[in-house]
This record gives C-alpha cells, structure tokens and sequence, in this order.
C-alpha cells in the first residue's frame, strides 16, 4: 500500500503539473500575444478569456456530471486541451486567438474541478500532490516561454517574431496530453471506497485499545466500522439523501462561503498585480537581450505558488484571510507603482515572488481543509469542492475585469 501511495502522489503531481501547463503559458504569453495583435491595452482581455468559460464548465460539473465516471471526463478533458493548444498556434487574428484561449481555460478549470472531486477517494495528503503539481505547471510554463523568447523568430519583425513564439510553444507543449492521460490510466490507482472510512488521524476519543469501533490496518490506517453508536449517523445520512439538490447546494453553500469569498478575493488582488506587471516599466528600461520583464515577473510568481502549493505537509495556515489581507496590499502597491514607478526594478522579482506565495497558500490549505477537516461530511465533499472552486473563477473574472478597466482609464497611457 505504501507503493500505491507513492505512485499516487507521482500521478497526481503530474495530472496537476499538465492540466495547468497550457493555462500558464497562455497567461506567461499574455502581454505578447496581445502586443502580437496590436492590443497592448487589452492585455486584461486574454487573462479575461483564459477564465471565460471556467465557471461554465465548472457548474456544469458540479451540477450535471457528478455521476459520470471520471474516466469519461478525464478523456473530455484531453481532449478540450488539445483543441486549445492548436487553436492558439494556429490564430490569424486577435478574436479567433481570445476564443481558443478560453478553451484553454475551460480545460484547465475543467480538470481542476474534476480532480479535487476525485481527491475525496484518496488520503488528504494528496490535495498537496495535485496542488503542488498545479505550481510546477506554472514554473514550467514561465519558463518554457522565457527560453522561446530567447531562442525563436530573431530578426524577423516583431510582431511576425512574436507570432513564432506562440506557435512553437503551444505546438510542442501539446504532446503532455498524453502523458496526462497516462498518469491518470496508469500511474494513479484510485482506492477501493472513498476515504470516508479511511482517514489518517482518527480523534483521540474514538482511538481507545479494544474499541470494536476503530481497527488499524496495516498500512497505519484507520477504518472506521458501522457499530450500534453510529446509528444516529446512519439516520442522519439517510436524512440527507432526502435532501432536495437545490437544499444540498445551499446547505454547501452555506458551509464553504467563508472559504470562498476568501480565495475568491485574494484571486482578484493577485490578477490585479500580475496584470500590472505588463506596464510596471516601459521597455526601454529593461529589455537589453532576454528574457524580457514581464515574462520574467510571472516565473517569479509561479515559483511562488510553486512553493507556498508544496507547503501544507510542513505547517498548515488556518486563518486564511490573513493571507487575504497581505494580497490586497500587495494589489495597492502594483497599482500604485505602476503610475508613480518609484520602486527599483531590482525589487520588482521578489516582490512578485511574495504575490504568488500569497496565492498559493491559500488554495492550498484551503482544499486541504475541504478535503481534510470533519466539519465537511464525505458525502459532501465534491460538491464543496466544485462549489469553492467556481469562486476561484469568479476571482479571476472580477480581477481581470478591474485590471482592464484600470489599463483603459487611469493608467491607459502609463
């Protein structure tokens, strides 16, 4: 069992590293692909497209596709991302890029949702696996970008230059599909019954030597059996699946909100300052050789979020809006320098560094308690899950929305 529960973890480490890698490097390719098109401003709209469809796709996994099997939808989701990735290589214009970039997104939101559902079959400890997963994806794809900048279309106009960037990166980072699927075919082996009767620390007071009630197995795991106490469980169980679907939503509803607003917020403040990173500095002050700033400041982030999404197994941060708090000063600063550009370039890195610390760490110890804390009841898990996760769109819509209205108006000719 313990091999399992290392290929589990290799599994879905790389299912997370490759649902996100397409979503990244559009997001790392945002200020060119708009610069390639002549809409420098609109910079907000193609972070705006990445996230258009997600909270679709995510309603409709939590409301409609619950039941489907997983192979199924895995399968779908190969599928969207591939369609994304050759639609964006392949763009003659700025509209045709905007609609394929948000199957991008729909993928990756698409395969988010999925997973963290599919997370309540296995141990807490794999919302780290996934999660810090879905942080490589993103130091992979900054940097994928950085070296074709470095290497691909010099001398060949700018915009036809940039044209060449995009194309080879989405064409060669296409083939990572299969290996999702691998990971998701092969590698993961999902456990025989949801962890609702498999959990790692079982309270205290129900731990008691000779209790019929808990058994260890032999992979230091405890089961929980059905004993003559638990029947007021059993009613309420039989209780709930009377429930109405429009009741269970919002009884969910009512349980993540917190939470939610939470992520939903520190999403918005994160956008806000990684969009700002397009004109934090005009391009005569940075760009000697490559790679250039703004791809640069997103790696910085991404290697933020790598880190702050690998953390839960080492300390765990319960007072998240905490972290929201430290987001939102982070947004003012951006704003700020952008207009005013009185911090030095040199602190630009790690300032961008802490934002995507911030962001990290609240998603991740955020699903760790979906995933993990009692208060969620196994039955509902999923659908908390699916719930949170449309308030990490909901974020980036209303971040994107204020950062482009933002480039339009007050800082339009910073």
């Amino acid at each position: 069992m313990v091999d399992n529960l290392i290929r589990n973890w290799v599994g879905l480490f790389l299912m997370g590293a490759i649902n996100n890698l397409p979503y990244v490097i559009v997001n790392s390719a945002a200020s060119n692909i708009a610069e390639s098109f002549d809409e420098k401003n609109l910079v907000g709209v193609v972070f705006g497209a990445n996230v258009a469809l997600s909270v679709v796709v995510k309603s409709l996994n939590a409301f409609v596709l619950l039941n489907v099997s997983y192979k199924i939808r895995y399968i779908a989701n190969g599928c969207l991302m591939l369609i994304g990735l050759f639609g964006v290589a392949y763009a003659l214009n700025f509209g045709f890029a905007i609609a394929c970039i948000a199957i991008v997104g729909a993928s990756a939101a698409f395969g988010e949702n999925v997973t963290l559902g599919y997370l309540s079959w296995f141990p807490s400890l794999m919302v780290n696996a996934w999660s810090s997963g879905t942080g490589m994806a993103g130091v992979l794809g900054s940097t994928i970008y950085i070296i074709f900048g470095c290497t691909v279309g010099h001398g060949s106009g700018k915009t036809k230059q940039l044209h060449n960037l995009t194309k080879t990166a989405f064409l060669l980072t296409s083939p990572v599909v299969l290996v999702y699927w691998l990971a998701y075919f092969v590698v993961v082996k999902r456990p025989e019954r949801p962890q609702a009767a498999r959990v790692q620390d079982p309270p205290e007071q129900l731990h008691r030597p000779g209790d019929p009630s808990v058994m260890e197995d032999e992979d230091g795991l405890y089961a929980i059996n059905i004993v003559d106490d638990a029947a007021p469980l059993i009613d309420k169980a039989a209780t709930r699946t009377e429930e109405s679907m429009g009741r269970r939503i919002l009884r969910c509803l009512r349980l993540i909100l917190w939470l939610g607003i939470n992520l939903c917020l520190v999403y918005i403040f994160e956008y806000v300052a990684r969009g700002c990173a397009a004109k934090v500095r005009p391009t005569r002050e940075y760009n000697v050789g490559c790679p250039e700033l703004y791809a640069a400041l997103q790696l910085c982030y991404q290697a933020g979020v790598f880190v702050s999404r690998s953390s839960v197994q080492m300390f765990r941060i319960r007072r998240v809006e905490i972290l929201t708090v430290f987001q939102l000063v982070n947004m003012i600063l951006w704003i700020v320098d952008v207009h005013y550009k009185f911090l030095p370039v040199a602190c630009l890195p790690a300032l961008m560094i802490f934002v995507g610390l911030l962001g990290g760490a609240s998603y991740v110890n955020i699903f760790y308690s979906l995933i993990h804390d009692e208060e969620f009841a196994q039955e509902d898990r999923e659908l908390c899950v699916n719930l949170v996760g449309l308030f990490i769109n909901l974020g980036i819509v209303a971040g994107t929305g204020l950062e482009t209205v933002l480039f339009t108006t007050i800082l339009k000719h910073d």
